[in-house]
């Protein structure tokens, strides 16, 4: 009887998967997931296809998901790294050796993308997970991020995922809905029961004889045609023949477990005992070593019918001649079977076979039900791998630990500290399954502290701040400290929420004062000063724990990219944007070095503002495109989005592509509606971007209504916005012909330009447009001149410079300079039509006495319109110097999807070679036709 393979049927998956093989070795990435019940033949699905000739020119990277690994960091990305070529990841530090826990899983998926680029140059790749639903999280959005990042790359990913009556495992669905929905053109296959005619075929396979169609079709009723099942039972037949009768002899299983706990049953002593050993070790082991565990003294001769029964898989062409249990199914019903007192033998005796982190596990498992020398040994590894960084591996531990504790105080000690530990890497998804465990317990700092965290989560501030509240007054009467600190950080966020800045900055100093590092506390702490009474307080804050240069050294942490992040931020908040921008990208490049994330999602959006009021348009998209990766993968905070669908926003309205500028300010506003945390913040960025639409439009009227509530209230995110939103309130009002309203905002922002630099050229343009309105020519003239000679000492913002050069050109053409004033106005023309910015061009345009010569042909013109906004982004890379390797980072794509763009870049441009290119963006090749 041969029930080692009993593949049948799945022809039409098979040749799916090779569809989809030919399709990726052609440059178009794809995804499959195999879904289907335990046994139903996911993995026999895979290894047959796996066998087909046409993958032998494939790359094959393979990991296998398992429930005792959920805990181990990156452990699914290592697997997938340690089946790779050894001298290709070798290039790659970050990948070699254990991947530190503290990664930000974007920056892991980052580098796949370039190994995978490095893997292309030599053949295609399959990325091939089996039982992804038992995925560790941070792996899972690494793959993530990968697969979404993947565009012209030859790479097939075939992932399968156990399923049951109701869907995926629970903890996983979600997760496996956003990756499967988030790359377009994906396949899912989900397998049923085998039919009727592949059931009579599976049975030939198995016992070598022939049946009936009624009588293949009793044992699919039997079996709802799951293959293992079948092959399980088949397995019982006494003389290994089947008929009606023999059929009618055998067991009816309540489930695949029943019938594999029967088909344990009937084997040999030492075989029985093997497959016990082989189930307990749970991974494939050495024959010898398993033969020690389970003290047979021929294991090879015990193994055979172990083999036979297709309980048992055996590897004999590898070094080890490693064996396994052949499903997870079998697995588990193995291990049901075994009686406690051996089951607990086998795993004391397999702590000797295997590594320390696994030997914890096989430890708790031979710990009889209270153990409380164990349970301090695994809070004390515990807190070792919390300070290594591997905060859902001290979770676990400490999970373990509390169910071998004896009181129930003990227990729930050991729980709240796993929550507080799961909650600081906002393991928000494995927290709400622990959250009955935490509500049960008795009232206390620690529960406090879980529930108003997980309600801050939720968005629910009012009961997030009485839970904080609570977390506070528990503390103090429990003497704890630590708690105490964390509850007064997570209260000032709130409280910033909430509008409450005052109490907000009290509760952040409280926090600060009994530990100076807490990074949170620092930012809340700023936020809070810069909502209350602007940037420049928060910087005067921040200046006495920020050093003025910060290098990437090995002591720099998160504490310090965090703190420079925010400082960039504030600095681009009080209109120093050079110096912000500095310090945005400076942050960067630490965060990237250390492997640390802190703010990176803000980092990158407030980059991106800084980037287009100075004029740097062909940036922009890159770093909004940069956040949303960041954010899209579950890596920052849903307020993030709103700056990067801001951002995105200003430059199309700029550019007058007004559907992709309709398309982001529809999706910011839905924000305001999705982000329940931080409305405020959304509905003020809101209110800039339909402002900076209607400018572009050039109209007023809808200028006025939109930043008129900001200008009333001048509090909160009105104040933190200033450098976006006054300068159009002004000109606003100076269009619509309220010039005494006018007079006194500009008054204002003159006062206010003091402080913040980029508006300095903002108020002289707004000055002299409010002057030469009222006909006061002579005043203008001067209030630009004065503008004009101080523009370069300030971060001008580009846009309102060109306003500036373009409204001093009218003013000198009433004067009766005519020369002067086309000087002024093609100067305006130039730097508006270097950022592309076509509605304020073609205005300076109307205004100039001569038509301008187009500097190019028009077939170069509608070529560059023609490039795609990817070629675009690569094309001035390219311009900048940068490599293929270096613009995939720079992008988050591969080096391989840089080529195939690069190449139509070429074919559109007519050029040849890298260095045409690079000479023709520098020529400025990117902004002809505008």
């Amino acid at each position: 009887m041969n029930v080692e393979d009993p593949f049948v049927g799945r022809l039409a998956e098979l040749t799916r998967l090779r569809a989809c093989a030919l399709s990726a070795r052609a440059g178009r990435p794809g995804l499959v997931l195999i879904e289907g019940e335990a046994g139903i033949g996911k993995t026999e699905l895979l290894r047959h296809w796996l066998r087909d000739p046409s993958l032998s020119a494939f790359t094959v990277l393979r990991a296998r998901c398992d429930t005792s690994e959920q805990d181990f960091v990156f452990g699914m990305v290592q697997q997938l790294i340690s089946s790779a070529p050894g001298s290709l990841v070798g290039e790659l530090s970050l990948l070699t050796g254990r991947i530190p826990a503290s990664t930000p899983p974007y920056e892991v998926g980052s580098r796949l993308l370039e190994f995978l680029g490095t893997l292309q140059s030599e053949q295609p790749v399959v990325l091939l997970i089996d039982d992804v639903q038992w995925a560790d999280a941070a792996s899972l959005q690494a793959c993530s991020f990968v697969l979404r990042r993947l565009e012209a790359d030859a790479v097939l990913t075939v992932l399968t995922a156990r399923s049951t009556g109701d869907g995926h495992e629970p903890h996983s669905a979600d997760a496996l809905r956003r990756l499967v929905g988030a790359v377009p053109g994906s396949v899912r296959m989900a397998l049923r029961g085998l039919d009727v005619e592949h059931v009579s075929e599976l049975i030939t396979r198995v016992t070598g004889q022939m049946v009936t169609t009624d009588l293949a079709e009793d044992l699919r009723d039997r079996t709802a045609g799951n293959p293992l099942c079948m092959s399980t039972l088949l397995a019982e037949l006494p003389d290994g023949t089947l008929t009606e009768t023999s059929l009618k002899a055998l067991p009816v299983p309540s489930s695949l477990t029943a019938a594999i706990r029967s088909q344990l049953a009937h084997l040999p002593g030492p075989s029985q005992a093997l497959v016990e050993a082989v189930a307990v070790l749970g991974v494939p082991s050495p024959l010898a070593k398993v033969g020690w565990l389970a003290e047979v003294e021929d294991p090879s001769s015990a193994v055979e019918a172990a083999l036979r029964s297709g309980l048992v898989r055996w590897r004999p062409d590898q070094p080890a001649a490693p064996v396994e249990i052949a499903h997870a199914m079998q697995r588990q019903a193995v291990i049901e079977t075994i009686a406690p007192d051996r089951l607990r033998h086998l795993h004391a005796a397999a702590v000797h076979l295997v590594d320390r982190h696994t030997a914890w596990a096989h430890r708790v498992a031979a710990a009889g039900p209270l153990d409380l020398q164990l349970a301090a040994e695994l809070v004390d590894a515990a807190d070792e791998a919390f300070a290594a960084g591997e905060a859902d591996r001290s979770a676990t531990l400490l999970l373990w630990a509390a169910d071998l504790e004896v009181t129930r105080a003990g227990r729930e000690r050991h729980l709240l500290r796993a929550v507080e530990r799961l909650l600081a890497i906002e393991q928000f998804t494995r927290v709400a399954a622990l959250m009955p465990r935490v509500r049960a317990s008795a009232p206390c700092a620690a529960r406090s502290l879980a529930l108003g965290a997980q309600a801050l989560h939720r968005g629910t501030l009012p009961a997030a701040e009485a839970h904080f509240l609570a977390a506070l007054e528990e503390s103090e009467k429990e003497g704890e400290t630590h708690t105490e600190i964390a509850a007064r950080t997570a209260l000032s966020a709130v409280l910033n929420f909430l509008g409450r800045y005052d109490e907000g900055i009290e509760a952040a100093r409280r926090a600060l004062e009994r530990d100076p590092s807490v990074t949170y506390a620092w930012i809340n702490l700023c936020t809070g000063l810069a909502l209350a009474q602007g940037p420049q307080m928060a910087l005067r804050e921040l200046s006495q724990v920020t050093p003025t240069v910060l290098r990437v050294t090995p002591e720099t942490g998160p504490h310090d990219v965090a703190l420079l992040s925010l400082r960039g931020i504030l600095r681009i908040a009080s209109g120093s944007l050079k110096r912000g921008a500095e310090d945005c990208r400076t942050a960067l490049e630490l965060g990237r070095a250390h492997s640390v994330s802190t703010l990176s999602d803000f980092t990158q959006t407030h980059l991106a503002t800084a980037q287009y009021l100075l004029g740097d348009w062909e940036d922009v998209p890159i770093s909004c495109e940069r956040g949303l990766a960041i954010t899209a993968n579950g890596e920052g905070r849903a307020a993030a989005y709103a700056w990067e669908y801001a951002a995105l926003c200003w430059l199309a309205a700029g550019r007058g592509e007004w559907a992709a500028a309709l398309e982001h300010l529809h999706a910011l506003e839905n924000r305001s509606v999705i982000d329940r945390v931080d409305t405020a913040h959304t509905s003020a960025l809101c209110a800039v971007s339909r402002a900076i639409y209607a400018q572009a439009r050039g109209d007023h009227q809808a200028m006025l209504t939109a930043v008129e509530p900001l200008a009333q209230s001048k509090t909160g995110w009105a104040r933190q916005l200033q450098v976006y939103w006054l300068p159009l309130h002004a000109e606003a009002l100076i269009g619509l012909g309220r010039m005494r309203e006018a007079e006194a905002e500009i008054s204002y922002l003159r006062v206010t330009a003091e402080d913040f630099p980029c508006l300095r050229a903002s108020a002289s343009w707004l000055a002299g447009r409010l002057a030469s309105h009222r006909g006061n020519l002579a005043l203008a003239r001067t209030t630009f001149e004065q503008g004009l000679a101080s523009l370069y000492q300030a971060d001008a913002p580009l846009l309102h410079t060109a306003l500036l050069e373009h409204e001093y050109g009218l003013v000198l053409r009433h004067s009766g300079h005519t020369a002067a004033a086309d000087k002024w106005l093609d100067e305006a023309r130039q730097r508006l039509r270097r950022v592309q910015a076509r509605p304020f061009l073609e205005r300076c345009a109307q205004d100039l006495s001569q038509p301008a010569q187009p500097a190019t042909t028009t077939r170069e013109a509608v070529v560059v319109r023609e490039l795609s906004a990817r070629e675009r982004e690569i094309a001035h890379l390219v311009g900048r110097g940068l490599t293929n390797k270096e613009i995939g980072k720079e992008l988050f794509v591969s080096s391989k999807t840089v080529e195939y763009h690069l190449s139509h870049v070429y074919e559109k441009l007519a050029l040849t070679n890298r260095r045409e290119l690079r000479d023709h963006v520098q020529r400025g090749i990117l902004t002809q036709g505008s």
